[in-house]
């Protein structure tokens, strides 16, 4: 019957999805804005826009106005982070609002056609009751109401900004992979670092982006880099080597082998003690002492743990059936093998290091892939 349930339940939301659609759509047709959060620059009252009495409709002119003198999405951003411009989200008074402009962001402004006093609604809508992601409509689905409320950019200037993207729009070539891309990253604000040909090195990607007022430039020169850690690496592997004895292997096997039964033991009856709780939420649901909605909720949040927990277990079956002396000399010797070329290529970087950090000295952290924990080391 859950299925049966399931179905109804899906059914009943499509109904009720477009009903809700079909409300919005005749709004929208009545010259209403039926959106809560209202475009940058503006604000809602009795379902129309009305121009903000903020600072925020002069950021969309300069926004307009900055893009028309040459500017690119990014060097806009830029410029309003550095003079701490409030973003659309701290105006809006979101949750967990960030103080960053985004490229992205600038686009949306200047592709959005409230700013000529247009309504411009229906651009998208949902897939399904069933999925949070939203698909972009065709033009001629548009619901568009003209000169409904006050604009803040001519249709000259907004027309001159939607050919000048167009111009401008690039297929930009695949960016060039470098010995450290994917694997480097800050220590302070966790971007990526971006390789600079003319420091022959790497900078915070935050830093080459959006300039000293959101990170410090964290450079390191690749060669340097290289260097300290083929040195690093060569060192672990030599006290690896140093201490791969017999003796030392079987006692790390058996101090794993002892720590993952107990794990084993600890889902097992965690798991146990999620069926236990679904039998009683069903003995609960036929005493109508629990709704078919709590049920279902709370059965299907006990099904997902549970299954969570069968993958653990095995997991860690897998891992105990691999857990051999043979093995674990095998994964010594894959290392040492790897360490034989005195040479740092993509490939060994990325089958050993799963990340380095850089400090704002240019000091690296490096976090290894080994699987053999520090103990063992």
């Amino acid at each position: 019957m859950f299925g049966l349930y399931a179905w109804m339940y899906e059914q009943e939301s499509e109904r009720i999805s477009s009903r809700v659609k079909a409300a919005l759509k005749s709004k929208c047709r009545k010259g209403k804005f039926k959106g809560s959060v209202a475009p940058y620059g503006y604000h809602i009252q009795d379902g129309k826009l009305f121009i903000n009495e903020d600072s925020s409709p002069e950021v969309v002119r300069y926004i307009f106005n900055s893009y028309l003198a040459g500017d690119g999405f990014d060097k806009i951003a830029k410029t309003l982070f550095e003079q701490g411009t409030p973003t659309p989200s701290q105006v809006a008074k979101k949750s967990n609002t960030s103080a960053i402009w985004y490229g992205s962001t600038i686009r949306k402004i200047l592709e959005n056609p409230h700013y000529i006093g247009d309504l411009v609604q229906g651009r998208e809508t949902s897939i399904s009751v069933t999925v949070k992601k939203r698909k972009s409509l065709s033009t001629d689905d548009y619901i568009i109401i003209k000169n409904t409320h006050e604009a803040i950019i001519t249709r000259e200037t907004f027309d001159t900004a939607q050919q000048l993207i167009k111009s401008r729009k690039i297929i930009r070539p695949a960016p060039n992979k470098h010995l450290f891309s994917n694997i480097l990253f800050c220590s302070d604000c966790g971007s990526g670092m971006h390789y600079k040909a003319n420091r022959k090195g790497y900078v915070c990607g935050a830093y080459d982006k959006r300039g000293k007022s959101y990170c410090t430039s964290h450079i390191v020169r690749e060669a340097e880099l290289k260097d300290a850690i083929l040195a690093d690496i060569n060192m672990l592997i030599e006290q690896l080597n140093q201490r791969n004895s017999s003796e030392k292997v079987q006692r790390y096997i058996k101090k794993q082998k002892i720590q993952l039964e107990k794990n084993t033991k600890a889902i097992t009856n965690e798991i146990e003690t999620l069926k236990k709780r679904k039998n009683t939420a069903l003995e609960f649901l036929l005493d109508k002492t629990l709704s078919k909605e709590e049920y279902l909720s709370q059965t299907a949040f006990m099904s997902q743990k549970i299954t969570e927990l069968e993958t653990n277990l095995v997991k860690i079956s897998s891992i105990l059936g691999s857990l051999n002396q043979d093995n674990v000399l095998a994964e010594i010797k894959k290392i040492s093998e790897c360490m034989s070329i005195n040479e740092l290529t993509p490939e060994i970087l990325h089958q050993l290091i799963e990340k380095v950090e850089i400090a704002e000295d240019g000091s690296a952290r490096i976090y290894y892939r080994f699987s053999l924990p520090s103990a063992y080391l």
